[in-house]
């Protein structure tokens, strides 16, 4: 079923007529530090972030937490395609949960993009932590909850696993070719140092004893 989805998702991503929740989702991303890797997907991530705002949610906590695991699965094993698909969702239902609607989509934009981002603060708490605080928080106001948004959102996707040595690991194709390039060099290295050894040894004379 998932797979079912994320294949409707791409194959709809070059024709769709963009929402503000789109919009939203990927400037998020294009200040976070997952963006260099999920920034070619961003058509994927907009559509995503367009067809959950019109979703259905039940359990909001559990939806969330299972968007963010699946991204985070995703990512893990260097599927990056998938992971922007769920992070769309993620970044949208995020917004619906706080009443969001697209009549008030320009609006968060607009004050999102006038926002000093570097001076947002980033939680080090677990995703459940985060996102019960983004379920139970409370705003003053649009400007508070554009700022509370982008703090969150910027504080989980920050948890993802970026690092590709890590990826590497958990992707069998890359893990293999990984693994075979360091065989190469281990061999490499010892045929050099047993020719160096050898050409050392045939330098040196023994006299023996007269």
């Amino acid at each position: 079923m998932v797979a079912l989805s994320l294949m409707l998702v791409i194959l709809m991503a070059n024709a769709f007529i963009p929402s503000y929740a789109g919009e939203i989702a990927c400037l998020v991303l294009a200040h976070s530090k997952v963006h260099d890797a999920l920034a070619p997907y961003e058509r994927v991530i907009k559509l995503s972030a367009t067809q959950a705002i019109k979703l259905d949610v039940a359990d909001h906590r559990e939806t969330l937490l299972a968007y963010y695991r699946l991204a985070y699965d995703s990512m893990l094993h260097n599927k990056l395609e998938k992971c922007a698909h769920y992070v769309g969702t993620l970044l949208a239902l995020m917004l619906k949960v706080k009443g969001y609607s697209e009549q008030l989509g320009s609006q968060l934009l607009s004050l999102l993009e006038r926002l000093d981002w570097g001076s947002v603060r980033l939680y080090s708490d677990d995703p459940e932590k985060l996102i019960d605080y983004w379920l139970s928080y409370k705003p003053k106001d649009l400007e508070d909850l554009a700022y509370a948004y982008a703090s969150i959102t910027l504080s989980l996707l920050e948890r993802l696993p970026l690092d590709s040595f890590i990826r590497i690991l958990y992707t069998p194709r890359l893990r293999e070719l990984y693994t075979i390039s360091l065989v190469l060099i281990v061999v490499t290295s010892a045929y050099f140092v047993v020719k160096r050894v050898k050409e050392e040894a045939g330098g040196v004379r023994y006299e023996g004893y007269r």
